[in-house]
Formats: C-alpha cells, structure tokens, sequence
C-alpha cells in the first residue's frame, strides 16, 4: 500500500461515524427537560485527537450549550495539544511565544464566572503534562457568554447560554454529547483529508513541517520516513500552517563526526534547509511535539 492511500480506511471509517452519529441526533428528543431548581454540572470537552495523536482538533465539543443560571460547566481537557476557556479581550491571535505564555498559562477570574471581568482564562488544559485537566465554572448571571481558546483564537470557540434558574432544559447532556462526539469525528476526517492533501504536496526533498487548517492540526512531519542520496538539501517546510504553531526540527542522532542540525523555533511560513552530508541515518523531532509522535528520520544513502 502506498503512503497516499494509508488514510483511506481511517477517513471511512470517520465518515460512516458521522452518518451514524447523525441519524441518532435527528430522531432524539427534542423537548425540553422538566424545570429544575437544582443546580446542574454540564460537560463539555476540550478539543479532541485521534488514537495515535496525529490529528489534533481545534473545536469545543459542543460548542453551543443551554444551561441555567446557578449551573456549572465542566471543560475537560481532551487532546494532548494546550488549550485554554477564556473569555474577553486579549490580543489575538498570539503574535510571539512570550505574548502566548503571558494570556494563557496564566489563569485568571474564580470559579464563578464574572461577565463584566475584563480576563477570564482557566490556563493550560491538556490531558499530559504538568497542566490542569479540567475546569469548573459556575454561571450566575443570565445572558450568552462567548468562550475561546486563546492558544487557537476565534476559530476555537464556544456559545454558552444562561436561562434563569428554574426554566425548563432545551436540550439533555445526552444529546450534548452525541453531538460532540459527530463534531469529533467530523474533524478527524478533516485532520485526514489535510494529510492526504499535505503528502501529495510533499517530496523527498520538500518535508512539511505539520499541516493546520481551520478544524485541525497533523502532528507529523509529511513525509516522516525519507531517503536521499548523499549531498541533497532537504527543505523543511512550515507553509503547512494556517496559523501560529510553533514547531522545530531537532536532530537527536547523526553520523560520527556531523554536527547536529537544529532549526531553532519555527513560526509563520518560513523554511529550514538541511544539507545532509555524510551517509546513515539522521533522527530528528519537534521538541514541542514529539510527546505526540511527531519524530522523523532521514536515511542518507551513498
């Protein structure tokens, strides 16, 4: 099987998900939930990945929820790629590392949700590493309160909708969560297809740091395995990207007596050209991402 079809059976599978998924929502029950006077805990997740982690998806699942005043929303972490729930007026999308760092590892606000706060941030959700895995906020004033993640910007955002306390539910966290899970899987047949699109684009000396659309994110070097003969320049490629993403190209392992190549941090459609100079195999990674699997080599023949 060659390396342009190896997605085909994933984004099948995805697709037939999605019909399902879909066909259960158009037939749920679409009346309201009896009014409650207790206070109720809504679920909703924070992006989400495939199995291996290769597809990172950029979306609040849902991204449009009811709920009553007094209730609290629970934001979960689900991927492995930082996000954040913030709510106000920070500069975005982040233009610098530094700008990034300082609006979103930085949590701000309490546990109840202030309208009128200028900042609003829960800080780093993301199922590893040393950061929170989840978020608790309690909503006690009506109105629709629009959330993002500050790591993505606006194309990462989500509705929340506070009726009074005590009116019926329009909707169960049943049907939040069947709906979550078709936009789950809606985007990882995106995060496929933009692989597909990537490796065509790719050669074995044109090497795509990544690929980022609107929807999700490929957490690989496309091609990862490569083989050139002796001499050649490789030219790895961000131009992938629609967006801020940082990423690097670090070798860890190379020929006796060749010093280690290392792009530095990479951001915006810039390129990093390697030479590689003597035969073997040469390892390399992105640092910010290799937790993920996003790890190459080249084999350099004679």
């Amino acid at each position: 099987m060659s390396s342009h079809t190896r997605f085909r059976a994933p984004a099948l599978v995805v697709t037939a998900l999605v019909t399902l998924i879909l066909g259960l929502l158009g037939v749920a029950p679409a009346q309201a939930l009896p009014a409650s006077t207790s206070p109720t805990t809504w679920t909703v997740l924070v992006g989400n990945q495939s199995p291996d982690m290769a597809i990172q998806g950029m979306r609040f699942l849902p991204d449009d929820i009811t709920i009553n005043s007094g209730d609290t929303v629970n934001f979960v972490a689900n991927s492995a790629e930082i996000h954040t729930v913030s709510y106000g007026t920070p500069p975005l999308p982040p233009t610098s590392l530094a700008n990034l760092e300082a609006d979103a590892f930085t949590p701000a606000g309490g546990p109840v949700f202030d309208p009128n706060a200028s900042w609003s941030n829960s800080g780093i959700l993301a199922t590893g590493g040393p950061f929170a895995r989840s978020y608790q906020l309690t909503f006690n004033t009506t109105g629709s309160y629009k959330f993002f993640c500050v790591v993505h910007g606006q194309m990462m955002s989500a509705m929340v909708h506070v009726q009074p306390t005590g009116t019926a539910y329009p909707r169960p966290q049943q049907y939040y969560t069947a709906q979550g899970i078709a936009s789950a899987a809606r985007i990882l047949a995106d995060g496929y297809q933009l692989w597909r699109k990537t490796l065509a684009q790719s050669s074995p000396t044109h090497v795509f740091v990544g690929a980022m659309d609107d929807q999700a994110m490929v957490m690989r070097f496309i091609p990862s395995i490569d083989t050139v003969p002796v001499g050649t320049t490789v030219t790895f490629d961000m131009s992938a990207n629609q967006g801020l993403v940082p990423h690097t190209v670090t070798f860890t392992s190379v020929p006796s007596g060749v010093t280690p190549p290392d792009s530095g941090l990479l951001l915006g459609p810039v390129t990093f050209p390697v030479t590689f100079t003597a035969p073997g195999t040469w390892n390399y990674l992105c640092e910010f991402h290799d937790d993920m699997g996003m790890v190459g080599s080249v084999t350099v023949t004679p």
